[in-house]
């Protein structure tokens, strides 16, 4: 691991669903009557809001106690993500394979959404929830996988 030493119990979580990533700013212009306006930031994935909510939820179910959530972390942490997803139908076989994986089927998911796009959506999720700011992530540790059911497997460490 890093260049320290890290706290017996990892805060561990899974959400179930199909991970959202965080998608792109566009700037949307708001017209006034006056001919004056503003504008107006809007992230372009609409269901990242929704899953960074659930991802905040299970964080917060990880560390409750008799109802009570702990300080937030205020130290470096460790973050490790692996992200499954289904795979499309076109990977396997059919009729009597029709469960069964093709031979040409890839092992490594290196398709759509991002892994940084995804990362940065669950981040943020964690941000006031389990730590104090991300920028105290000294340590990151992504995966994007294939796997049933669709989810995110998540574990925090602390550094001391």
């Amino acid at each position: 691991m890093g260049g320290g030493v890290i706290e017996a119990e990892a805060i561990r979580f899974v959400v179930f669903g199909r991970a959202q990533g965080k998608g792109s700013k566009r700037a949307l212009p708001i017209k006034r009557k006056a001919g004056g306006g503003s504008i107006v930031l809007v992230d372009s994935n609409k269901n990242a809001a929704p899953w960074a909510r659930l991802v905040a939820d299970a964080a917060v179910q990880a560390v409750q106690r008799d109802g009570v959530v702990p300080p937030l972390i205020r130290g470096g942490v460790l973050v490790e993500m692996s992200f499954y997803f289904a795979r499309p139908k076109g990977h396997y076989g059919s009729g009597r394979n029709a469960k069964r994986l093709r031979a040409g089927a890839p092992e490594h998911m290196a398709t759509m959404p991002d892994l940084d796009k995804l990362a940065r959506c669950a981040l943020d999720a964690l941000t006031g929830v389990l730590i104090a700011d991300d920028g105290q992530i000294c340590e990151l540790r992504l995966r994007k996988l294939y796997g049933e059911p669709e989810r995110l497997a998540a574990a925090v460490y602390a550094f001391r």
